[in-house]
């Protein structure tokens, strides 16, 4: 995906959800731990034939950290063992040692702010930059015990989370084309097709990272990640489309972003939006509509009421409607179980098909919630 920008994709993603989340309600998922909280915003979007409910919820990370580890310091290990290798290092990759110092800060940082926007741990940041990796695709031994076991005390933490190494590159492409160019004459601008130039920037970076547990003398994990992203420019002349385009410190900074942001969603649960769509209205029963007009001012109790009661002697069809909805209310209230219930009734009872594959949905989802609840088991017993 092509992109400007120079702060993280995530972080515009997670301010967003945030800021629905604060504007709309706050929800706690019971279907197995009233004390799980999870997070929904409420949005709907309205249309002639359908409407969504959109959720903000809580998933579970694809790594589980042990529940003892609450406190996380990170450390930049990227320091070269000696002048003369990063120099050589340098030389090989095109990168001034200034540009890559700046763009590990930028991953760093990333990695923090991404984490900080989780509920499962506390993040510090360590000051000391340590000997390491050179070069992106090379993971340097192991940190020994002992240096792993100061830093978790000096800072309080019950892990540490290093970026062991760090490459990044920049390559650019040039095309003659045709571009737009507009004139303007007295009043009046109107455009022109005029040849020039085309250019791509490709910045790529390599970032590796470990998670050292300090307790039970255990690399939780190991991952690099590889992130990339294009950049583009036109000119009517090569020079001028170079003035456009991102400076390649620039996009080291932005892709380093990407790669912290990222890693953190590896180890961290995150919040992530859903939309879920149900039924807006029936020819035969006016209670779907009811039931919506309540959904849309977010009253899903009172929607579900109105939507049960006209279940009795309905025809297949709007029974089909009414216990879909049904079940996307009691997940909107955070009851997975009543909404796999009902979900399974639209189909057994009223034959509706999206009633089977939403409860295969719902599956996964309380599959998720089980993990869930293991990965944030220690932050509930510490409330």
């Amino acid at each position: 995906m092509k992109s400007t920008a120079k702060t993280p994709w995530i972080f515009s993603f997670l301010v967003s959800s945030a800021i629905n989340s604060i504007q709309h309600m706050k929800a706690y998922f019971s279907c197995r731990k009233a004390s799980l909280p999870i997070l929904f915003a409420l949005a709907l979007v309205f249309g002639s034939c359908s409407k969504n409910v959109s959720m903000t919820r809580l998933v579970p990370a694809p790594v589980t950290v042990p529940a003892h580890v609450q406190r996380i310091v990170l450390v930049d290990r990227t320091k070269p063992q000696s002048e003369g290798l990063a120099v050589i290092g340098g030389i090989i990759t095109g990168e001034l040692p200034f540009e890559v110092r700046n763009a590990v800060q930028a991953t760093l940082s990333s990695l923090q702010m991404t984490l900080n926007s989780s509920p499962r741990f506390q993040i510090v940041r360590s000051t000391e930059r340590l000997p390491g990796g050179i070069f992106g695709q090379m993971f340097p031994n192991p940190m020994d015990w002992y240096t792993v076991e100061q830093l978790a005390n000096r800072y309080q933490a019950d892990a540490v989370l290093t970026l062991e190494n760090f490459s990044s590159d920049f390559i650019i492409t040039d095309q003659k084309r045709l571009i737009k160019k507009t004139i303007t004459e007295g009043k009046n601008t109107r455009q022109i097709e005029v040849q020039g130039y085309y250019l791509e920037g490709l910045a790529t970076v390599s970032a590796g990272f470990r998670l050292y547990d300090p307790k039970d003398r255990n690399i939780i994990d190991q991952q690099r990640f590889e992130k990339r992203n294009i950049w583009t420019a036109e000119a009517e002349t090569k020079a001028q489309a170079m003035l456009l385009l991102i400076p390649k410190a620039d996009a080291a900074r932005a892709v380093g972003e990407m790669a912290g942001a990222g890693y953190a969603t590896k180890i961290a649960p995150m919040y992530a939006e859903i939309n879920r769509g149900f039924f807006p209205k029936s020819k035969t029963d006016p209670a779907v509509v009811t039931g919506a007009r309540l959904a849309e001012v977010d009253q899903w109790e009172q929607a579900i009421a109105t939507w049960q009661a006209a279940l009795p002697g309905v025809d297949d069809k709007s029974g089909g409607m009414l216990a879909y909805n049904i079940a996307v209310g009691y997940e909107v209230l955070g009851s997975l179980d009543l909404a796999k219930e009902w979900a399974g009734r639209a189909y057994t009872e009223f034959g509706l098909n999206k009633g089977k594959n939403y409860v295969t949905t719902l599956n996964g989802l309380l599959q998720q919630q089980f993990l869930l609840e293991q990965q944030m088991q220690q932050n509930s017993e510490m409330k």
